[in-house]
């Protein structure tokens, strides 16, 4: 048995709360069976001593005496809680067996308290029939009481593991959306750098103009925010665009039909410029099959499209683009990416969030 903290779920104000609704709810039931004629937990002998019509006084005593047995079994309830036991047929037993204790206890003295201002003297056999019945009562009630803590007890742990699932499921959605996002960093990095190598030795003023580009782009990737602007993704997509144009010159173009009302909904960064990156690596580009990459705004989505003009050779990939862009949005924001591929033109569109 290890002593832990007291459970939260019987805190004293809800301990307080409980004793007085228990207490209040069991006496009107009780009131309302003496109105009916079949008194509760009454022999006709301890019911001669009182007469038939309701006593206010009298109700109110055994009001508040049930209401201070209830307060102290949630009490001793409390304290048991607080311990762990190896064993839970021995927690169940001190629970059981300590409240009625502490119940018969109170019983035998409230009935010895109220005899003792009691003008009329009642017979041994008169008062062992009273003291009787109120046993019975006050160990019916007991039993109510723990039933209610047991009630309680599985609400508390019902709720407490769901919060826990989702918290676990948040923090796993989370560290998957961490992990594809460090998946596109470097992918994105390292193409660029092998494009500025290959510039480097072909023409050093179009690498330092490149350079000035890249350094634009990583400016943005390095901000590491979740979402953003469309309109900070397409200052990212021009400078991105314009280190492409320096690499294929007028063979490579880009039309941009961006509706204004959409310039502060958000996307998730990096998402159109990938997205072009895919377009630029998987098509042929040269003076007799040039490229044009088209970026439009509609129907709350941006899209990027490209006529389908395959390389024979397809330069290595690890697969994990669109993939990775489609599962960042649907962990993101539970919407998806919609891919369309009619033979002739291949077009991404990615949904646009409108900022509350």
């Amino acid at each position: 048995m290890n002593k832990t903290t007291a459970p939260e779920y019987l805190s004293l104000k809800r301990i307080a709360l409980v004793a007085l609704i228990i207490s209040l709810g069991f006496h009107l039931i009780m009131m309302l069976s003496f109105f009916f004629g079949n008194s509760l937990f009454s022999t006709e002998a301890s019911r001669a001593l009182h007469p038939h019509h309701f006593q206010l006084l009298r109700f109110l005593f055994f009001t508040l005496t049930s209401f201070i047995m209830v307060f102290v079994i949630l009490l001793y309830n409390r304290r048991i809680l607080s311990f762990t036991f190896k064993n839970k047929y021995n927690e169940l037993i001190l629970m059981i067996l300590g409240s009625a204790i502490i119940a018969s206890a109170l019983c035998i003295g409230f009935i010895l308290a109220r005899d003792a201002f009691d003008p009329r003297q009642p017979n041994p056999e008169f008062l062992f029939n009273i003291m009787r019945d109120s046993l019975v009562r006050d160990l019916t009630l007991t039993a109510v009481v723990l039933l209610v803590v047991q009630l309680l007890r599985s609400q508390y742990y019902q709720q407490t593991t769901a919060v826990e699932n989702e918290a676990l499921r948040t923090e796993n959605i989370l560290t998957r959306f961490e992990a594809l996002k460090s998946q596109l960093d470097p992918h994105f990095l390292f193409n660029s750098l092998n494009t500025l190598q290959s510039l480097i030795t072909l023409d050093t003023e179009k690498a330092e103009n490149y350079l000035q580009q890249l350094s634009s782009v990583l400016r943005h990737t390095l901000q590491n925010k979740e979402v953003i602007s469309l309109d900070e993704e397409l200052k990212c997509v021009h400078a991105y665009c314009e280190m492409m144009q320096i690499r294929y010159g007028e063979n490579l173009k880009f039309e941009f039909k961006i509706d204004a009302k959409y310039i502060n909904y958000s996307v998730l960064p990096l998402s159109l410029q990938s997205l072009i990156e895919n377009s630029v690596k998987h098509n042929v580009i040269s003076s007799k099959q040039p490229l044009v990459v088209t970026v439009a705004t509609g129907d709350d989505c941006v899209s990027v499209s490209n006529p389908i003009q395959l390389k024979t050779k397809p330069e290595e990939s690890n697969g994990i683009g669109l993939v990775n862009l489609s599962e960042r949005y649907r962990l993101k924001w539970n919407k998806e990416v919609e891919i369309t591929n009619d033979g002739s033109t291949f077009r991404v569109k990615l949904p646009l969030v409108k900022n509350d």
